[in-house]
């Protein structure tokens, strides 16, 4: 069974560089610009992990986590993004986020942070 990524970035750019990394890595991905576009891509897709950016318009990465564990039980998002401050962990982890990767990065470093998620 392949499995699937939701990548929610506002940035075309880092949505193509994510996608390109996770579809070398065997899985199906599908991407989204923003959070509000999120919920009906979630529903229809039933991603086994959503990757999101914390900045992005309409609505935030925490906003969104928090909308998908209202209507969903179990998500998993971990955050992709350039700014990253302790009240943004903390907040995220309140939320259930699995984790927290810093923009730049690598295909390995994305390889490694989201191994323990992806692993079956």
């Amino acid at each position: 069974m392949k499995l699937r990524i939701l990548i929610v970035d506002g940035s075309r750019a880092m949505r193509r560089l994510i996608h390109r990394y996770r579809r070398q890595g065997g899985f199906t991905n599908v991407e989204v610009e923003d959070g509000v576009d999120t919920g009906a891509k979630f529903k229809s897709f039933l991603p086994h992990l959503v990757l999101s950016d914390w900045n992005m318009p309409n609505m935030n990465g925490i906003e969104l986590l928090q909308a998908l564990n209202k209507q969903y039980s179990n998500v998993n998002l971990g955050f992709i993004t350039s700014q990253v401050m302790q009240k943004m962990k903390i907040r995220a982890q309140e939320n259930d986020s699995l984790f927290f990767l810093s923009k730049p990065f690598t295909q390995e470093q994305s390889k490694w942070t989201l191994r323990p998620y992806l692993e079956g």
